[in-house]
Formats: structure tokens, C-alpha cells, sequence
């Protein structure tokens, strides 16, 4: 399968977002990804994500926030076990993970027939857990493009 950028994913694709493009855009990592989040607002692509890939972003974030006013010193949820009070000082990870919810990007919840779908997909390719969730919704919405199919930032 030929890989192409992101800024060729044509108007009008729909397009399965995974935690990654978040984390990239809210980051400042990756301009594409920014570019690609901002297409989907204005409705040049459709974006779609899960639930599961949201609370993926926020755990991310979380960590990444912790990492950076030093209350960890790794990005390891472990590390945090046993901190509740500077835990429940954390917000700026909340900040950037809630401007997904006004990105217009439609987001679907899990089921137990997704749940069963991606058991055979696990079986299938042998993907982890929350990849084969993915996959599963990809499947149920008839997505074919995502940031880890043919399109790279």
C-alpha cells in the first residue's frame, strides 16, 4: 500500500483519528496533524474517533503534564500511583483534551458488538487491544483511512 501525506488526503474523506494526531497537534509536534484537526472542524474531512481513543489522548496528556512540573520523572502511570494530591492538581491536560469536543469530529461510543468484532479482529492480524477496537469502528463505519493506514504526518 503506497503511503502518502496527510495534506493529500482529499476533501470530503473520511478519516478515523487516532490518539496520536491529538497528541502531535495539541503538542506542537507535527504541523500536519495540527493541519488535519483543523480540516476536520471545518468540515473539509469528516474526522471520527472513539471514546477509547479519547480517554488514550487524556491519559497522555495527563502523564505529559505530570512529567512537566516534575511530579513525575517518567511517563508512567505507576509513577503517579499514590499522588493523588498532585493529581487532582492536573487540569492543563483536561484544557487540551477537551478542545476535541469542538473540533466537529464525530465521536462514537463502544458496545459489546464492537467489543466481540474486535476480539476476531485481534484474532485475525493479531493487533492489541485498543488498536483492534479501532479497527473494529473503522470496519462498522466503513472507514478505510487513518492515521496509521496510508496516510503519514
Amino acid at each position: 500500500m503506497a503511503i502518502d501525506r496527510l495534506a493529500n488526503l482529499p476533501a470530503g474523506a473520511d478519516v478515523f483519528l487516532d490518539a496520536n494526531v491529538f497528541i502531535y497537534s495539541f503538542g506542537g509536534q507535527s504541523d500536519e496533524c495540527r493541519d488535519l484537526l483543523r480540516r476536520c472542524a471545518t468540515e473539509e474531512v469528516f474526522g471520527i474517533t472513539t471514546l477509547e481513543v479519547i480517554n488514550e489522548v487524556t491519559h497522555r496528556l495527563m502523564l505529559a503534564e505530570a512529567v512537566a512540573k516534575g511530579i513525575i520523572t517518567r511517563q508512567n502511570a505507576a509513577a503517579l500511583k499514590g499522588k493523588w494530591r498532585d493529581v487532582a492538581m492536573l487540569g492543563d491536560y483536561w484544557t487540551l483534551t477537551s478542545r476535541i469536543f469542538g473540533l466537529n469530529i464525530l465521536i462514537v461510543a463502544s458496545d459489546e458488538s464492537r467489543l466481540h468484532r474486535a476480539q476476531t479482529v485481534r484474532s485475525s492480524h493479531g493487533l492489541l487491544t485498543t488498536d483492534s477496537l479501532i479497527l473494529a469502528a473503522m470496519n462498522e463505519y466503513g472507514i478505510d483511512k487513518g492515521d496509521k493506514s496510508n496516510y503519514r504526518s
